[in-house]
């Protein structure tokens, strides 16, 4: 079954879900899931204000158990209990499932290698040094490092190689955004975030 379609039928109803509800309603998919579901919110190119800091730190976690190869997704109790801050006509549902939709027309199973062994800890690294970025209540940490974790995601969910090679390259540059924000701001103060982004955005086109 399609991602999309897990998405849509997991938040159907009007009852809010908790991220228990959410681990034990699709318990039978990988790591890879749970990335993409934690990661969407915040990578979603629309504004979403609050949801880097906590999805950052549920990320950091999955991160680090990919790291150590756990076989079963564990939360602490204060997370299992914490509802979802997403309901069945919430626009950011409808944009997460758009979202979502576009990008399953390019996954396929190749190269699988890069998405286990060695790799496969490459990667959680990678995750762990994003939701670490999202954690930092700063702008312009959130959607790069959360694009990033959201593709390693949906390379575990196929075992595509190649989408594992995007992702990881999407992660890097998410948390170069970072560490170059944090040196601004360790630099100039609060006012060297501004600073940033007027730089980012005069590097744009139009």
């Amino acid at each position: 079954m399609k991602l999309s379609k897990d998405l849509q039928d997991l938040f159907s109803n009007e009852q809010s879900v908790t991220f228990q509800e959410f681990v034990t309603s699709i318990s039978h998919k990988s790591f890879g899931l749970f990335l993409v579901i934690f990661s969407l919110p915040a990578a979603l190119p629309v504004p979403a204000p609050g949801y880097g800091t906590p999805f950052g730190i549920v990320l950091l976690g999955l991160g680090l158990q990919i790291i150590v190869k756990r076989t079963h997704l564990w939360f602490p109790k204060f997370i299992q209990d914490k509802e979802l801050p997403i309901t069945k006509d919430s626009k950011i549902l409808k944009a997460m499932i758009k979202f979502t939709s576009f990008f399953e027309v390019f996954l396929k199973p190749r190269l699988k290698f890069l998405t286990r062994g060695i790799f496969y800890r490459l990667l959680g690294i990678l995750i762990a040094i994003c939701g670490l970025s999202m954690i930092i209540p700063l702008p312009l940490t959130n959607t790069a490092p959360a694009f990033g974790i959201f593709v390693i995601g949906l390379s575990l969910l196929e075992e595509d190689g190649i989408a594992a090679i995007v992702g990881a390259l999407a992660a890097l540059t998410g948390i170069t955004l970072t560490t170059t924000l944090l040196y601004f701001t360790w630099k100039f103060g609060l006012e060297g975030a501004e600073i940033l982004k007027e730089a980012i955005k005069g590097l744009l086109p139009g």
